[in-house]
């Protein structure tokens, strides 16, 4: 790899932590690293499919009130990088949505509160769909407890088809 396209994505990379870092602090949202509370579980996720449009519900089922809950889209390909390390969470090559350039794309659910945002126009793909929650007075820092993925099509001929969960990739 040149050095010109490293730097360009050590750019993206700093750029999108900066803005996801912003909206966390502006509203309060997930997406930020460290390591998350036992006591943390990840929030219960469910999404449809209309054309190219993946509509995405997120429910925090957490206890304490400073834990907060966020819903991502990333390729498929990259869940398993996701489940093993859930800090890739913050990295805009990974993530599909949120938009960590785009604030008004970021939702965080607070505790026993449901959320419902639309990712529009995704191109044709297979995707996975991921909860994660953190627990902001948590000293040891805040890497997402994350769901079991699941995956979707869109587009295609197969487009809307739901895949299921990653149970046995993944674990219960």
């Amino acid at each position: 790899m040149s050095m010109q396209i490293q730097g360009r994505s050590a750019v993206r990379r700093v750029v999108g932590t900066v803005a996801v870092a912003a909206a966390a602090l502006g509203v309060g949202v997930l997406i930020n690293p460290g390591v998350a509370s036992a006591a943390t579980t990840a929030p219960e996720v469910s999404y449809s499919v209309d054309g190219n449009d993946l509509t995405l519900t997120v429910r925090n089922t957490n206890t304490t009130i400073t834990s907060w809950c966020q819903v991502f889209v990333l390729n498929a390909a990259d869940a398993a990088a996701v489940a093993q390390e859930p800090g890739k969470l913050l990295d805009p090559n990974v993530i599909v949505y949120p938009d960590v350039s785009d604030p008004s794309t970021l939702f965080g659910v607070g505790v026993g509160s449901t959320v419902t945002k639309t990712a529009p126009d995704l191109p044709d793909g297979t995707y996975a769909v991921v909860g994660g929650c953190v627990d902001f007075r948590d000293g040891s820092g805040l890497t997402p407890t994350v769901g079991t993925p699941a995956v979707v099509i869109i587009g295609g001929p197969l487009g809307g088809i739901n895949t299921g969960s990653l149970t046995g990739l993944f674990g219960s």
